[in-house]
């Protein structure tokens, strides 16, 4: 194979936070430094059949969409085998425990990992890429204070990585605890000031003698509201009750790295809710499993062929926005 130590660097485009666009990864780079071929490692058929069938799709669809021309072999994660890698490239394993084994005794140039690595460079799906963009969207907002739905079913991991990320001394959050089994209802309307509101207007109504016109006032000293869901139908409750107590002009925001199956695109559009996810413009849009797994596909495909190629800087992807570094890999999804 052709090398060079010449690194291809990609500015970053103005759009950090939804998708726009997936890099056209040979317009980047004229001439083609690495001829091997890539060899994908997957985990057993028969225990992950559905991830397998889409992760390969999405696959060979970035090396027909890319016009990437090298070839391209498949063998079984248990099978990886350091010498037989040589002057060819590796994408995969999935398993952490595949992962921990061969983390550093192959080249950093050589592969990219599916799971996340302490040597090597990896991509993978987790809650991580989300919280990064949680944290800069705020940041670009100029954020201090955000409000927080934390729910007994919730995922409550993400959200204390996310707490842990976002105090810094200037910066509040206003939490208020539901659960399925109370009157969310309730929590929500006090959450939000509604309560108040409705007391002080019912004092008034008693005491006049005239009609009057009233629309509870919400709290405005967050405009903000972030659920961490793990499931679809418990985020689209709780996102209805915020706007059924007034509570219209309140970002609501929500990540989605537990949730799973399909998420219902009439309920997100109805309560507006912005997830932070990969991009549902893609060829199984809302199905998370499907979706998931052939835009891992794609993306990874992407990613070997830019590190492979010594490409560095910023590529985008169905899964998000990378930025690639030699030592690592930056991910960040987007905001739908």
């Amino acid at each position: 194979p052709k090398q060079s130590e010449k690194n291809i660097f990609v500015d970053s485009a103005d759009n950090n936070f939804q998708f726009d666009q997936i890099t056209n990864i040979k317009s980047i780079v004229n001439q083609r430094y690495f001829d091997g071929a890539f060899i994908v490692a997957l985990p057993d058929y028969k225990r992950f059949s559905e991830f397998n069938n889409f992760f390969q799709i999405g696959l060979i669809y970035a090396l027909k969409e890319q016009g990437i021309e090298n070839d391209i072999e498949f063998i079984m994660q248990d099978k990886i085998n350091s010498i037989q890698i040589g002057d060819n490239f590796l994408i995969g394993p999935v398993s952490k425990e595949s992962v921990r084994k061969i983390d550093g005794s192959i080249n950093r140039n050589k592969a990219l990992f599916l799971n996340q690595a302490d040597s090597n460079l990896f991509i993978a799906l987790s809650k991580y890429p989300q919280i990064n963009t949680l944290n800069k969207y705020l940041d670009s907002k100029e954020i201090t204070r955000i409000g927080i739905i934390s729910d007994a079913e919730g995922d409550k991991d993400s959200e204390k990585i996310f707490k842990e990320s976002w105090f810094n001394g200037s910066r509040d959050v206003i939490t208020i605890q539901s659960n399925s089994n109370v009157d969310s209802d309730s929590s929500i309307k006090n959450f939000l000031d509604v309560s108040e509101s409705i007391t002080r207007f019912e004092r008034i109504d008693k005491a006049s003698f005239s009609e009057l016109e009233f629309v509870p006032r919400t709290r405005d000293d967050i405009k903000q509201i972030i659920i961490f869901p793990k499931e679809s139908n418990r985020l689209y409750e709780l996102a209805s009750l915020v706007r059924f107590n007034y509570g219209l002009d309140y970002e609501v925001i929500a990540l989605t790295s537990e949730l799973e199956g399909k998420i219902d695109e009439n309920e997100i559009r109805l309560h507006n809710i912005s997830l932070i996810d990969h991009t549902y413009e893609n060829r199984f849009g809302y199905d998370l499993n499907k979706s998931r797994s052939f835009s891992l596909g794609y993306d990874s495909m992407l990613i070997a062929y830019a590190i492979s190629n010594q490409i560095r800087g910023e590529i985008r992807g169905l899964l998000g926005i990378y930025t690639i570094d030699k030592d690592f890999i930056e991910v960040n999804s987007y905001i739908n």
